[in-house]
């Protein structure tokens, strides 16, 4: 299995989401972490074995919008949560650049699993994930706001890109 830490520069995460008014979306780099997975001329093995562990500190999720971010970081309870953690249980491939990963993510105190599909892209020496899901953010307890006619909806897509390094 070939070792590859989470580049915090290069690697990102977006969240969009909506309201009844406007998108609402945010971004974070300084992602951190590692994931292992099996290869052959950087082309993912038939049991590709992916294996690794992410974090999003809370802190790093930004809009653009002031206000926003310091309500999302009040619903989140991002002193007592301050990251988003993420695990890799199994894998299979579905190719030989995408596998299906299922893998658990916590998130204010909550611990769910989850299935997706990941892409992987080589990159000189790097290697590179990426996917996207969405998610009902009411799973994690997550209460929305409603002010006026103002209603934010539970599901937001979620799209990461996870920039190895050979470590």
């Amino acid at each position: 299995m070939a070792h590859f830490e989470i580049d915090p520069r290069r690697s990102s995460v977006h969240i969009a989401g909506s309201s009844s008014v406007h998108p609402i979306t945010a971004d974070a780099n300084g992602l951190s972490g590692w994931f292992e997975v099996s290869l052959r001329s950087r082309k993912l093995l038939a049991t590709p074995n992916l294996a690794g562990e992410l974090s999003v500190p809370v802190e790093l999720l930004e809009s653009g919008n002031s206000l926003v971010d310091r309500e999302t970081r009040r619903r989140i309870d991002a002193p007592r949560h301050p990251e988003i953690a993420g695990k890799v249980l199994t894998s299979h491939r579905i190719d030989t650049d995408s596998m299906e990963v299922t893998g658990t993510i916590a998130f204010r105190g909550e611990t769910r699993e989850v299935t997706g599909t990941l892409n992987l892209e080589a990159s000189g020496e790097d290697l590179i994930l990426s996917g996207e899901q969405t998610f009902d953010v009411r799973e994690w307890g997550l209460r929305l706001p409603r002010l006026g006619l103002l209603r934010v909806h539970p599901e937001v897509t979620v799209s990461i890109h996870l920039h190895g390094t050979p470590g």
